[in-house]
């Protein structure tokens, strides 16, 4: 019974009689094979369709093609954000190990950071969350595609840095000479909402400036110098802009 199966499943593959020409299958999986004492050439494949390839009034001969699979290779790069103040962020993708006649779309989310399909990097990023969808379109030959996803991720855009404006000094003397006697920030002034807090080592609020700006709306002025000693302060900045906190320390040196 298995042998009538087998008969009856490649006679439906056959095209033709009576065939002058040996029919061919190119690859290591299939055959030809004569059915009986009929004359007739039976070619088999296993795999993939047959493909006609030369005919004529009286005859057809088809060839199969087996080709290797090939198992895309992906690597993915990104950037962090160089400064709290700046969306330079990147995610890159390359792929590598697959047929020229596939087409690769890339599905981000959000979608605003690439507004078509063909994006394989990504720029000016933000910090913050950022998902992916590779999808591979494999041509048929009828002429239609097979979609088939390869990769799901989700890439983390990190802002680990202190603003690319802002410059920050640890340590002050106010002694009135004119020169270092206040905390200094510099470009604090463009980050028009700012707030900066000043606590002492036990946590004590000792100023809390809004729209700090080193010249006239500044830490320490002289009534404030007058109460300090000579030790370690903490400061919490808030630019304003919903970034996130700036936090560090300040030497107070007095003579």
């Amino acid at each position: 019974m298995p042998k009538i199966y087998a008969i009856l499943f490649l006679w439906n593959t056959f095209i033709g009689v009576s065939q002058s020409i040996t029919p061919q299958v190119i690859n290591t999986a299939g055959g030809n094979w004569q059915l009986g004492n009929t004359g007739i050439t039976i070619s088999d494949n296993i795999g993939e369709p047959f493909i006609k390839t030369i005919n004529n009034s009286n005859l057809q001969i088809t060839q199969g093609f087996l080709q290797p699979y090939l198992e895309p290779i992906i690597v993915a790069t990104k950037s962090n954000v160089s400064c709290k103040d700046k969306g330079d962020g990147n995610i890159s993708i390359a792929i590598s190990n697959i047929l020229q006649s596939y087409t690769v779309n890339y599905i981000w989310s959000p979608a605003y950071i690439c507004a078509t399909t063909n994006c394989s990097n990504v720029n000016n990023l933000q910090e913050g969350t950022y998902n992916l969808q590779i999808i591979i379109l494999k041509p048929t030959q009828s002429g239609g595609t097979i979609k088939d996803s390869i990769l799901k991720r989700t890439f983390t855009i990190n802002d680990v840095n202190e603003p690319c404006k802002v410059k920050l000094f640890n340590a002050i003397t106010p002694n009135g000479d004119g020169t270092n006697d206040g905390f200094i920030i510099e470009n604090i002034e463009e980050f028009s909402n700012n707030r900066v807090t000043i606590y002492n080592r036990w946590g004590l609020q000792l100023a809390d400036i809004y729209k700090y700006n080193n010249l006239t709306n500044y830490w320490p002025k002289k009534d404030d110098v007058d109460n300090l000693t000579s030790s370690t302060y903490f400061y919490i900045i808030n630019l304003g802009d919903n970034s996130r906190l700036i936090k560090g320390w300040i030497e107070v040196l007095k003579n």
